[in-house]
């Protein structure tokens, strides 16, 4: 079972090695919301932002988020029905964001998991004093992700060998 942990862990490592650059988020000129991109058959990137207008604070940011991508090419990474339940700061742990969304996002696994959060983690990371978010559906943590405390530096949003002309 840990292999297989493991595994999936590196798949989704591996879809988001192909994303797109830093330099398109830089380019977008403000905040983003990240969403998956593409289809089946495409080989590009796994998550690609969406230019975001309005309040850069975690409510509106999972609102907008929750509501899904309104750019063509764009897909939500949510099952449908996933709401808000409350989010806070930890108390404990400065700069920790907390997220509890409804019961349906315990429906996720695997790479599908790993999308979704990484989809929350880099679009709450441009809220000032975000430095990792903890996400739970109705509180309960999922006992298969390798971890809880989810960073943006860990999503490798570009692959530099594909930038290599050579």
């Amino acid at each position: 079972m840990k292999g297989m942990r493991r595994a999936a862990l590196l798949l989704a490592l591996v879809l988001l090695l192909s994303a797109c650059g830093s330099g398109e988020t830089a380019e977008l000129g403000g905040p983003v919301l990240w969403f998956c991109a593409g289809g089946e058959e495409d080989h590009g990137p796994a998550l690609a932002p969406q230019p975001y207008e309005g309040e850069v604070q975690p409510e509106a940011l999972l609102n907008a988020l929750l509501a899904g991508p309104g750019q063509e090419g764009l897909y939500t990474p949510f099952p449908r029905g996933v709401t808000l339940r409350h989010w806070s700061w930890d108390e404990e742990r400065p700069g920790v964001l907390l997220v509890s969304l409804s019961e349906q996002y315990g429906a996720l696994t695997d790479v599908s998991l790993s999308l979704a959060d990484y989809a929350i983690v880099l679009t709450l990371s441009q809220v000032e004093g975000v430095e990792a978010v903890e996400i739970s559906d109705e509180g309960r943590h999922v006992s298969y992700r390798s971890h809880q405390l989810l960073d943006a530096r860990e999503a490798v949003l570009w692959d530099e060998l594909a930038d290599d002309p050579s």
